[in-house]
């Protein structure tokens, strides 16, 4: 551009309207020193500054902008003649209608975005009270699980506890050297009965019992061996429930002792180391 054209852009400059192209060209116009354009330009703002004061505050930016112009249009005609005024405001009120434009078109972007942030909020709330709930359904799941491992571990010691005592006394009837004592109900047990099978060679002496009450709170059931050197021996102690079957390993007998008698008393929980409740099952010895 010529001296001329840069200079018919101040106008436009004063109230921000150039173009990108025509803000650069003007840029290096006046660093190039041309104080002439300077100074129009610093005049032509100061003008546009106070025209906007003078105008009435209750209009509208785009009135304002516009009466501003009109004020200004003088200046262009004086500079280049109708034609080239006219040329540069309808330039100038496409360029500002456009920035209007563009602006609805940012704030309809703007509230769109908002309304899906607010969906895309209300959608992970939703999932995370989902997501709460399947939760606290699969603890609520793990500790059922787990009370059903406990009392299948607990079922299972049981019946490992059980084969045991029916091993151990298989082992023992099957022995060469077995001795039965069979315990016969007393009163407090009519329907009770028990067998104590001892063998030497196994090193082994188990009780077994059916019929017996069931123990009473505080209460145990304790197998005695009478001997006729020491009287009653405490051979073991046992529980009971009510008709069941039980069998517990015991003590053997005292070696070179004289065994005279077996019994069974119900005596206080832990045992005592002489017979103090009533007996409900005795027996004498088989033979050797």
């Amino acid at each position: 551009m010529d001296h001329q054209e840069i200079k018919n852009l101040l106008p436009l400059a004063a109230l921000d309207r150039l173009e990108p192209g025509e803000t650069l060209v003007l840029e290096e116009h006046l660093r190039a020193g041309c104080e002439e354009c300077e100074a129009e330009l610093r005049e032509l703002r100061e003008v546009a500054a106070s025209l906007a004061l003078s105008l009435d505050q209750g209009g509208s930016d785009e009135v304002s902008e516009e009466l501003i112009w009109e004020r200004l249009k003088a200046r262009l005609r004086s500079a280049e003649g109708p034609g080239s005024a006219g040329k540069e405001a309808t330039r100038a009120r496409r360029g500002y209608g456009a920035w209007r434009a563009a602006t609805a078109v940012m704030a309809a972007g703007v509230f769109a975005i908002a309304i899906y942030a607010s969906q895309l909020r209300n959608r992970l709330y939703r999932a995370n009270e989902e997501n709460q709930h399947e939760l606290a359904a699969m603890e609520s799941r793990i500790v059922g699980l787990r009370t059903e491992v406990t009392r299948a571990r607990a079922e299972v010691s049981s019946l490992q506890r059980v084969l045991g005592e029916r091993m151990r006394l298989e082992k023992v009837l099957s022995a060469p050297d077995l001795r039965l004592t069979r315990l016969q109900p007393l009163a407090p047990a009519p329907g009770a009965g028990a067998v104590v099978a001892v063998s030497a060679t196994s090193k082994a002496a188990v009780l077994q019992a059916a019929g017996l009450p069931a123990t009473p709170s505080g209460k145990t059931y304790e197998l005695w061996w009478i001997t006729k050197e020491h009287g009653p021996v405490a051979a073991g102690l046992f529980q009971a429930e009510d008709g069941q079957p039980v069998s517990v390993p015991v003590s053997m007998p005292p070696t070179g002792e004289h065994l005279l008698l077996s019994a069974v008393t119900l005596e206080p929980a832990g045992g005592v180391s002489k017979p103090t409740g009533a007996m409900y099952l005795k027996g004498v010895p088989g033979p050797a």
